[in-house]
């Protein structure tokens, strides 16, 4: 698409002239009489860039471009003052309302055509320069607006099925039996251990987010940690008899933000309890691969089709299944373990085949 460049000046033989020229070039032009046609001219075609000239009835050059440097809508358009007044002092002004470039009349037309094509070519690279510093932006702020709104929602669900069950053993606990009394407060606790979880994953993508949390590494054993983050999944994993086997031997050492590498395997065993089906196994294990060390948590789920691994990698994409006792989740803890893996120098693996289950794998740095 051909650049479009308005033409400011009030006299009509030099404004046709370079009309005339700039056509020839391949330019889309339009022309104003003065300062006044010409700033509601540019409000209204938005060209590529502005020439106009300096002294001029009605609104001098100086109004025109301080008039379009106000405007949001005109503030970024290349202007270029075309001028027969060469002095220090007019220069100065020029600049430092904003204006890009003189040109002293006379002018040949290989001077305004290079002139006209450098604004162009630096206008465009700085667009390119902030588009590609402000994407990631962009799309962080897209990703906490949807991440809000799934954590708003399922805040809500979990605070309500907390609020209800307590009601309801308020209101019977005198008449209800002993079993239904202990289902009902198992219940509870798993919905709190799910709040929680959920909780301590927005806190933790919340700090990667805001102002880029940095990794503080030191050599830890992680069965110990492994350890830890299984006692928050008893509940859930007791009710559903699925069985968490800890297959990682002691003394398993790595280099890594341990509070990081904790939320790591938190969401992933979360993750590997809910999607395995009643009766079934999870199992915990390391692999020593030279200078790193890799931590896989298998389980005999429902497993997961190419197509949704693609899927659950998407920042912007949050696929997120019901679990199979229909727990929910948010979609967001693959990313945020992927996140946090690779700010501690290591990755994360996705190994899954649908209906058969599923190996999530993250590999950090061996201890020093």
């Amino acid at each position: 698409m051909a650049s479009s460049i308005l033409i400011i000046d009030d006299n009509k033989h030099i404004r046709t002239q370079i009309n005339l020229v700039l056509k020839l070039e391949g330019y889309k032009t339009f022309m104003a009489a003065n300062g006044v046609e010409g700033v509601q001219m540019a409000q209204d075609a938005r060209p590529s860039l502005v020439i106009c000239d300096i002294m001029m009835p009605e609104m001098d050059g100086y109004g025109v471009l301080s008039a379009l440097r106000m405007n949001p809508t005109t503030a970024d358009i290349p202007f270029l003052f075309l001028s027969a007044k060469a002095e220090k002092h007019d220069i100065r002004q020029g600049m430092n309302l904003g204006a890009d470039d003189y040109l002293w009349k006379p002018f040949s037309t290989e001077d305004l055509i290079k002139a006209i094509q450098a604004r162009l070519d630096r206008h465009e690279m700085t667009r390119r320069v902030l588009s590609e510093k402000l994407s990631p932006l962009a799309q962080v702020s897209m990703t906490r607006d949807k991440f809000l709104s799934l954590m708003t929602h399922d805040l809500k669900s979990a605070f309500t099925g907390v609020i209800g069950l307590a009601e309801l053993m308020n209101m019977k606990h005198t008449e209800m039996p002993e079993e239904e009394f202990n289902e009902t407060l198992r219940l509870m606790n798993e919905t709190v251990q799910s709040t929680y979880g959920l909780l301590d994953s927005f806190l933790e993508w919340s700090r990667l987010q805001i102002g880029g949390m940095a990794a503080s590494p030191h050599n830890f054993d992680v069965h110990l940690t492994v350890k830890r983050v299984m006692s928050l999944l008893t509940a859930n994993a007791t009710h559903k008899k699925i069985t968490i086997v800890n297959s990682i031997a002691e003394e398993v050492r790595i280099f890594a933000d341990e509070r990081m590498t904790e939320a790591i395997l938190r969401n992933l065993l979360y993750n590997a309890v809910k999607f395995t089906n009643f009766g079934g196994t999870v199992t915990l294990s390391s692999k020593d691969e030279g200078q790193y060390i890799r931590v896989s948590v298998e389980d005999t789920g429902i497993g997961i089709s190419e197509e949704d691994i693609v899927k659950l990698l998407e920042p912007d994409n949050h696929f997120t299944t019901l679990g199979t006792f229909g727990e929910k989740g948010t979609g967001l803890g693959v990313l945020f373990c992927r996140e946090l893996a690779e700010k501690n120098n290591g990755t994360l693996e996705i190994d899954s085949v649908k209906n058969h289950g599923s190996t999530f794998s993250f590999v950090l740095p061996k201890a020093r």
